[in-house]
């Protein structure tokens, strides 16, 4: 079932729409409580696998509860706004790992991050509000963060600047290259603890993600030095012959799907 928050207001962002996913045998006021994934880019995430721009997640994830492989969980689909890019590209990566050529060219063409006001309307208005509208478990290790491209470089932000309310996050095809590869020396500064915390992160080998490889094993580096152990609290995957699309995600998606929720590999 898919609930609409239309037009939720805010004091950081522009107002967007919400869709809220509740699984199989949701009943409000049933006495179940949930875990909760916030998802970015939202109006694309619950789009039938038949639709071009489609991942088909949700019934994607109604087909792993009802199959008992994940518990279930609803799904905060948090749709984009024009302002798509400099609400997902992290801030304190370009602040603090930029060059000053590339910053004041960012400067120049009005591509300054604001980031940490979209971080602000998730942990200060949006999270306070789910957890008084819906049933959430409100405990941290029963959120996470996810998204693909830009969304998945949010969703690591989000969970490495608040590691206090997010346990974990999927990051799909996430784009590494973004100014510089800044994301990479303040993922190797500011992941939180590996024994607290999970991460998800995969490329894949045709078109665009074609270029993330070398990232991508740096990625997997930094995880390593930082503590995280591969299958256990943080899981790389490079999927071969896929790309850089929604078709390509909703292929996958049941993966971190799983692993973000049960710890297990499908």
């Amino acid at each position: 079932m898919l609930e609409r928050l239309d037009t939720f207001d805010s004091r950081f962002v522009a107002p967007r729409h919400i869709d809220v996913w509740l699984p199989p045998g949701y009943e409000k006021g049933g006495g179940a409580r949930y875990p909760v994934i916030y998802l970015q880019d939202g109006q694309y995430n619950c789009l039938p696998a038949s639709n071009l721009m489609g991942w088909g997640l949700c019934d994607t994830a109604r087909g792993l509860i009802e199959a008992g492989v994940i518990p279930p969980v609803i799904l905060a689909n948090i749709w984009n706004s024009p302002d798509r890019w400099r609400e997902y590209v992290p801030k304190k990566p370009v602040e603090r790992f930029v060059s000053e050529t590339e910053r004041e060219s960012i400067r120049q063409r009005g591509k300054c991050p604001t980031s940490d006001r979209y971080l602000k309307f998730l942990t200060d208005e949006l999270i306070p509000h789910m957890e008084s509208a819906y049933p959430l478990i409100t405990r941290p290790e029963a959120r996470f963060a996810m998204g693909s491209s830009l969304g998945g470089i949010i969703s690591l932000y989000a969970v490495c600047e608040h590691p206090d309310l997010f346990y974990g996050a999927g990051c799909l095809s996430s784009h590494w290259p973004l100014y510089e590869g800044s994301t990479l020396p303040y993922m190797a500064e500011s992941l939180p603890d590996p024994d607290r915390h999970r991460f998800y992160f995969d490329i894949s080998t045709e078109a665009l993600d074609a270029r993330y490889i070398p990232y991508h094993r740096r990625v997997r580096d930094i995880l390593a030095q930082k503590g995280y152990r591969e299958g256990e609290t943080c899981m790389n995957r490079v999927w071969k012959g896929h790309d850089h699309s929604a078709t390509s995600w909703g292929k996958r998606v049941h993966v971190p799907l799983t692993f973000l929720l049960t710890g297990g590999s499908p």
